[in-house]
């Protein structure tokens, strides 16, 4: 093998080996809004608990709104994992003593809970009507369900059309499902590996 031949192969597994290198970082670039919202599970575990809401909920919310992006600001300014509007972030901080903004992914988690626990508490307990609220903002649904003639009729409405909230809706609570799942899941594994 002459010198350039030589050079030329060594160029050519640098290169590759580059293309190698490069996809693996775009690979754990494009780590999935799951697989996001997963890690922070322990986190969602303590701020459901603490606001006393379903944590597999919170993480479907979550991952409807910011794909477990922390950073994440909606193009009408919601901020963090729960995507809340400084205004209702700072509303709910005030209630349950959190001190911001800028408040930690920990501290968004927090406020998300508890809004989310305030938007079901002023549904009367109807989780659904809650994460639609959550997301359209309590006055809206009360007027939406008002015009439809009840929530009966407002559900059979939206869930005609696409895209609605109901899409969001079905999104979360599919969400939801799925982490109780990859929760459960896990449990057994801990369980069978500690026998």
């Amino acid at each position: 093998m002459n010198s350039t031949t030589r050079k030329r192969l060594g160029l050519a597994l640098l290169a590759l080996g580059l293309a190698f290198v490069a996809s693996g970082l775009f690979l754990k670039c494009r780590t999935s809004g799951f697989e996001r919202v997963s890690a922070w599970m322990p986190d969602i575990h303590i701020a459901a608990a603490e606001a006393g809401v379903d944590p597999y909920t919170l993480a479907g919310l979550v991952y409807a709104e910011s794909r477990g992006k922390p950073g994440a600001i909606s193009s009408i300014g919601a901020l963090g994992l729960c995507q809340l509007m400084p205004a209702t972030a700072a509303e709910v901080a005030e209630r349950i003593k959190v001190d911001g903004p800028p408040y930690s992914p920990q501290d968004n988690l927090r406020l998300g809970a508890d809004y989310l626990r305030h938007m079901t508490a002023y549904c009367d307990g109807d989780v659904d009507l809650a994460i639609l609220s959550y997301r359209l903002g309590p006055a809206r649904v009360r007027r939406d369900v008002a015009a439809a003639g009840g929530q009966e009729q407002w559900f059979a409405e939206i869930s005609a059309v696409r895209p609605s909230p109901w899409g969001y809706l079905e999104q979360v609570k599919e969400l939801r499902d799925r982490f109780a799942a990859a929760d459960a899941e896990e449990r057994a594994a801990k369980a069978a590996d500690s026998k």
